[in-house]
């Protein structure tokens, strides 16, 4: 993946959003809607883009699709880290994403769970 391609997928808050919490763990579609308030529609969209230029691998569960960042970008530029682990952690809004992952966590929420929610 060439930088000039990582950059335009950095470029996008909501990108931005979703990979500050796939960098913590993988996460379903259902989990990453739950957790940033974006509509499936939208979040597929740039989960897609995000996919197709080889930034995420995804993997279908049953019904659910879960993605995560690869391994291989990281590896191959390093900077990516440093944006995660500092850079990203003096925004508050993101900050506050990544408690509401942690207390998400920590509660007794399933995707099946989450997705009758969303439904509702």
């Amino acid at each position: 993946m060439k930088v000039v391609e990582i950059i335009k997928i950095l470029s996008d808050t909501n990108r931005l959003r979703i990979l500050n919490l796939l960098y913590e763990r993988e996460l379903c579609v259902c989990e990453l809607e739950y957790l940033l308030g974006i509509s499936q529609s939208n979040l597929s969209k740039h989960l897609r883009l995000m996919s197709n230029a080889g930034f995420l691998e995804g993997r279908r569960e049953n019904k659910f699709a879960y993605y995560r960042i690869q391994d291989e970008v990281l590896d191959d530029h390093p900077f990516l880290k440093t944006i995660f682990e500092n850079e990203l952690k003096k925004e508050g809004f993101l900050m506050d994403e990544l408690n509401k992952l942690n207390t998400y966590q920590d509660s007794d929420l399933t995707c099946q769970n989450i997705t009758a929610l969303i439904s509702s």
